[in-house]
């Protein structure tokens, strides 16, 4: 069809396609110049109509593809949007209610490891079994003091036959006794 104007063939053009940009770029290919974008969104606005329910609908709506009533029932509403290439949820919405179909629910998988996020601790069971010297240092952790093996010169030493307290160097005996002050009963 042979336009006159730039504006005659905007105006034309706004019932056929979606994009503003679009109809600029197709306009200035033909008269070297076309109204600005606002202008022809503003065309576009006149289009816009409102159905029974309310609802605004356009012109330039997406058509409903042929298969979607029998591909709905299988898939949750991403799994569509994914599915059509469908930026908007809206659209999606609006073919299942078109359609009178039902878009499959979405049923979250419950983490059977975790519960309310957080893993599911399960009971310690100590295989091995500590000596007197072991809990007396664990008594004195309890009171806040640095406890650990060592080697007679205070280097640490995981098999040592002396114990680091703190900063003095204790035998066995000596650490027992200092663990008996703090030994709460």
């Amino acid at each position: 069809m042979e336009y006159q104007t730039a504006e005659e063939m905007a105006r034309a053009l706004v019932k056929e396609c979606s994009s503003a940009l679009y109809i600029r770029s197709l306009v200035l290919k033909q008269f070297g110049e076309s109204p600005s974008v606002n202008r022809i969104a503003a065309l576009r606005s006149h289009h816009v109509t409102v159905n029974e329910k309310g609802r605004r609908t356009t012109h330039n709506a997406r058509q409903i593809p042929s298969d979607f009533a029998t591909v709905a029932p299988t898939m949750t509403k991403a799994e569509l949007a994914r599915h059509y290439n469908v930026l908007w949820s809206g659209t999606i919405d609006r073919w299942l209610e078109e359609t009178g179909t039902y878009a499959r629910k979405f049923v979250p998988v419950k983490n059977r490891l975790s519960r309310m996020g957080k893993v599911a601790h399960r009971q310690f069971e100590a295989t091995r079994h500590k000596s007197e010297c072991e809990e007396a240092a664990d008594v004195l952790r309890r009171e806040r003091f640095p406890v650990n093996r060592c080697n007679m010169d205070g280097s640490f030493n995981a098999n040592g036959k002396f114990w680091r307290v703190g900063r003095n160097i204790l035998d066995t005996q000596e650490m027992m006794e200092k663990a008996q002050k703090y030994v709460r009963v």
